[in-house]
């Protein structure tokens, strides 16, 4: 007797263990080059793991394109996705994870400024179009969706459009692997603050807090400003 509820009590202990030490995460992001490579290495991946480590968390790691992400996260399929615009649907870490810049490419043979835009025909990374396109134009501007900041240097190069516009920190990894870099040229449109955002339910306002907890806990022990540095990215607090 004693014997079996000994075990009773060692198996309830066990699940209860279990249901603290681990939660579950489904992360949705679309790939980006440094950021979120399919093999677990980038900024974002490192990020994440750090904030939400092995046992205590099992983060699932979805890749979607852009907008199906953010659809995903609203709808509450996912729990998190980043990094995003502030929205009342959503919620958001305390600190912006990023502050981009928005850049306009063009041939430096064109010459073109934000007043020499009319009938040119723009590109953006799919799903970026209310983030770094729209917002900074006019909305007369025409704009095409491209897969990512590659494809549209590739365009622009064959002159199948007249510029692109993008976050500066992605087109310039894309800018550093071309051999005609010195033919285009680079002008700045505007900054936006970027947050981790998650799903508007329980367990996404949980996984704020901790976010915004171990964010915190690893600037203060200087691990995070070496996570920056390592990819050349500026810490925005």
């Amino acid at each position: 007797m004693k014997f079996s509820l000994c075990s009773c009590l060692l198996f309830f202990a066990c699940i209860s263990f279990h249901s603290v030490a681990q939660t579950s995460i489904k992360w949705g992001t679309d790939y980006w080059q440094d950021y979120t490579n399919y093999d677990g290495s980038g900024f974002y991946n490192e990020l994440i793991h750090k904030i939400f480590p092995e046992p205590e968390y099992i983060v699932e790691v979805h890749y979607y394109p852009w907008k199906r992400s953010v659809k995903n996260v609203l709808q509450g399929n996912i729990d998190m996705t980043g990094a995003m615009h502030k929205s009342e649907r959503l919620y958001h870490s305390e600190r912006p994870v990023l502050i981009d810049t928005v850049v306009m490419v063009s041939r430096v043979e064109d010459a073109l400024t934000l007043d020499s835009l009319d009938n040119k025909l723009g590109a953006y990374r799919t799903g970026y179009e209310d983030m770094v396109f729209y917002p900074y134009l006019k909305e007369a501007t025409m704009g095409l969706e491209v897969e990512d900041s590659y494809k549209g240097l590739t365009l622009l190069a064959m002159k199948k459009i007249d510029f692109y516009v993008g976050a500066e920190s992605l087109v310039r990894l894309a800018l550093n692997e071309r051999d005609d870099r010195s033919e285009y040229e680079i002008s700045k449109l505007g900054s936006f603050k970027l947050y981790w955002s998650f799903a508007f339910n329980k367990h996404g306002l949980a996984l704020k807090t901790a976010f915004d907890e171990r964010l915190d806990t690893l600037r203060e022990q200087g691990v995070l400003a070496a996570l920056y540095r390592k990819y050349g990215l500026s810490m925005p607090f």
